[in-house]
């Protein structure tokens, strides 16, 4: 698969709601945009293979650790992550609530597709795939986009699904053990480190875990204390 410059990317994003009324964007990627009153974060990567011996089809975007994340978790805005196939000209969008969750949650987030998948899509089509835990991607052409988000609030709004229901020319088989997580495992976030760094280094660890519990708010919601507290402790071991 070929992989274009972000700056051609963003290029071919901006072309196609550049003539709908109320459009408007800032720079950088990943970049705020506004469709009349509704704004959204848009991140924009190109799809490459993901390199499975016993998958080749499987596609994927990679989401290193950035600290503009941490800006966007915490607004009240959807965050649209938007792979592009340059060779086929299509986009694949993942759930934007389930992906905002796993935002710097590792090093590297990998979010999966399949090549087959990205083929063949009809002009305003909506294609649906599935993930091994049956969450849905969904996939259409980049001249759909300027109907991508009135559909928007309609596409992820069914609940995940039986994986045995999905047909196999759908699914994405991608490792399971690369999909979100409800539990973090260890604490990355440079602006939540510098914020309890001072604490630990007074043997405040119980305040540390209350600015963690709420920082993250609501985002973890299967950690309980002893969760909160084990992750904090390993930091305050390390300083």
């Amino acid at each position: 698969m070929r992989n274009i410059l972000a700056k051609e990317l963003k290029i071919k994003f901006i072309e196609i709601l550049n003539g709908l009324n109320g459009f408007s964007y800032e720079d950088g990627n990943p970049f705020l945009i506004k469709l009349g009153t509704k704004r959204y974060f848009i991140f924009l990567k190109n799809l490459s293979p993901a390199y499975f011996k016993h998958n080749p089809d499987i596609t994927r975007v990679q989401l290193p650790y950035s600290p503009h994340f941490s800006k966007i978790f915490k607004a009240d805005i959807p965050f649209i992550i938007l792979g592009y196939d340059v060779d086929n000209d299509t986009v694949v969008c993942w759930n934007p609530t389930k992906v905002k969750e796993r935002l710097n949650a590792k090093s590297n987030v990998s979010l999966y597709s399949r090549n087959s998948l990205q083929t063949r899509i009809k002009k305003n089509e909506f294609k649906v795939g599935y993930l091994s835990t049956g969450e849905k991607i969904v996939l259409f052409r980049r001249e759909t986009l300027e109907h991508f988000f009135d559909k928007l609030p309609t596409l992820f709004t069914n609940k995940q699904i039986e994986i045995d229901n999905v047909e196999n020319n759908n699914m994405v088989s991608e490792p399971i053990d690369n999909y979100p997580t409800d539990k973090l495992f260890e604490i990355t976030d440079k602006e939540l480190v510098s914020l309890i760094k001072p604490l630990l280094k007074k043997n405040r660890v119980l305040e540390a875990v209350e600015v963690c519990t709420k920082y993250y708010a609501n985002r973890y919601k299967n950690m309980n204390f002893k969760d909160w507290f084990k992750i904090v402790n390993d930091l305050y071991k390390k300083i």
